[in-house]
């Protein structure tokens, strides 16, 4: 059934999305060959959160330059994507450690029961490895709607300072936030309709406290937060990219390294 599955979702991406539609398919299996290796890094013992930032890098590359080719506006939403997961990082990293929910909720008893409970591996560093996996994919796509909006301003009026510019990009992370953040609700709630039935006759005042509920809930707070702060930070940076001289020598970097993988 997933094999047919995923045979349909390549035929309608081929189809529907011609070239694209296969660097998007391409993309999509590199993500999910990620998460077998980082299954297996966890396995003999890899730092969870160590593998997560290689793997964020890793998709943030793919979704930004392979789908979306080799430019300023790229290099920005590049750049600001890295900025924002290492902020949203260290915020990860206070909260989980400080609330203690790296493990297993009494809901999950009843699948993990029978299962060998010394793992002897740091489960707050998964947590933090996998909502860090989790918020990527939504502040890329975030970043790079910001920077091609405001390339195309750029283009139409390359004389546009980059104040000018900046305030462009925020009005167009303005306009896509709200659908941003209720896409992202509904995505996310959507898990916790199980929880939801286990509980039904649970006091509100419990449920608030059980460890699934906190964790569903920092996870959508967290991609709440990041969601927002990569729309002034991309706007910032495109702005200074595409309409200064500024971090030329940054840009410079990245042509060095595009032409080594063109040589290749």
């Amino acid at each position: 059934m997933n094999n047919l599955l995923l045979l349909i979702l390549f035929i309608l991406l081929l189809s529907i999305g011609k070239k694209r539609g296969l660097k998007t398919f391409i993309t999509f299996i590199i993500c999910m060959l990620q998460i077998f290796i980082y299954m297996f890094l966890m396995r003999i013992g890899f730092n969870a959160i160590v593998w997560s930032f290689i793997s964020c890098v890793i998709a943030s590359i793919f979704s930004i330059f392979f789908l979306n080719g080799y430019s300023k506006k790229t290099i920005a939403s590049f750049i600001s994507v890295m900025i924002v997961q290492v902020i949203v990082f260290f915020l990860m990293y206070i909260i989980c450690k400080q609330s203690g929910i790296g493990s297993f909720g009494e809901e999950s008893l009843d699948n993990i029961g029978g299962y060998y409970f010394n793992i002897k591996y740091n489960m707050n560093n998964v947590l933090i490895g996998v909502l860090l996996i989790s918020v990527v994919g939504t502040v890329i796509d975030t970043s790079i709607s910001v920077s091609s909006a405001m390339n195309e301003v750029y283009i139409n009026n390359p004389k546009i300072s980059d104040k000018d510019l900046y305030k462009s990009g925020m009005n167009v992370g303005g306009d896509i936030l709200s659908t941003t953040i209720n896409t992202l609700f509904f995505a996310l709630i959507s898990t916790a309709i199980g929880f939801a039935m286990w509980h039904r006759n649970t006091m509100i005042g419990e449920i608030i406290n059980y460890k699934m509920f906190v964790k569903d809930s920092i996870q959508l707070l967290i991609a709440f937060i990041a969601s927002i702060l990569i729309i002034p930070v991309t706007a910032y940076i495109a702005s200074k990219m595409l309409a200064s001289n500024k971090y030329n020598k940054i840009i410079d970097k990245f042509d060095i390294i595009h032409q080594l993988l063109k040589e290749e």
